[in-house]
């Protein structure tokens, strides 16, 4: 540590290197369906929700992924595939110096797809059966003939 005084009462300036400011980490996994297979090769996002700074990374074999970040609060995104959809994410993550948060998981599962029902055709609709109906309506179109009986 330098220190520089002035017998005339003038300024003290230290020019010693102060600590750097200690960073979080954030770290957590991406697991399919009942949270018991990792994914590899998903991108993670994680977001200051103050600043807008964004980082990403990529899952390694273990679903695993950490970013090292400065203090504040962060919003964590995983990119979804067609036909997927979380069963579990994380909140906003607060982090203090040194702090460690392990635990923004992610759990994806299928989407499950609803389709409309359609609606059966009634045996009869109180017109008739069908059979019935499509024999009167040949009748009807039929050309007359005077002969058939």
């Amino acid at each position: 540590m330098l220190t520089v005084a002035a017998c005339h009462g003038g300024p003290v300036v230290d020019l010693s290197t102060k600590p750097a400011q200690a960073d979080g980490t954030i770290s957590g996994t991406v697991r399919g369906p009942e949270g018991t297979s990792a994914i590899e090769g998903r991108n993670v996002e994680v977001i200051n929700v103050e600043t807008g700074e964004r980082q990403r990374a990529t899952t390694n074999n273990a679903g695993g992924f950490t970013f090292k970040v400065k203090p504040g609060n962060y919003r964590v995104e995983l990119t979804l595939l067609d036909g997927e959809m979380l069963v579990k994410k994380p909140d906003v993550i607060h982090v203090n110096r040194s702090d460690v948060d392990a635990h923004a998981d992610f759990v994806l599962t299928a989407a499950k797809v609803s389709r409309p029902r359609n609606r059966t055709p009634r045996a009869d609709d109180g017109l008739g059966s069908a059979i019935a109906r499509l024999r009167s309506q040949d009748l009807l179109r039929a050309p007359h003939d005077p002969f058939r009986t």
